[in-house]
C-alpha cells in the first residue's frame, strides 16, 4: 500500500487530497481498496523518524524530499 501511494504522489508531482489519493490508488491497483486502509497508510507514512509523506494541510499530503528520489 505504501509503495502504491508513493507512486501515486510521485506521478502527481504535487500535494493531493486524501480522497484523490484513495481514488488514484484504487485505479492503479486495479481493485477496490478500503478507505480506512489508505487513510491508515497515509498516517503511518507521515510519522516516524523517516516519514515518506508530509501532511501539508487537513487531509492533504505530499511526498517528503527523501521519498521523491
Amino acid at each position: 500500500m505504501l509503495e502504491t501511494i508513493t507512486l501515486v504522489l510521485a506521478r502527481a508531482g504535487q500535494p493531493m487530497r486524501a480522497g484523490q489519493i484513495h481514488a488514484a490508488t484504487k485505479q492503479l491497483a486495479g481493485e477496490p481498496l478500503l478507505w480506512t486502509s489508505v487513510k491508515a497508510a497515509l498516517a503511518a507514512g507521515a510519522s516516524g523518524q523517516r516519514p515518506r509523506f508530509q501532511r501539508v494541510g487537513h487531509g492533504i499530503y505530499q511526498l517528503t524530499g527523501s521519498a521523491a528520489r
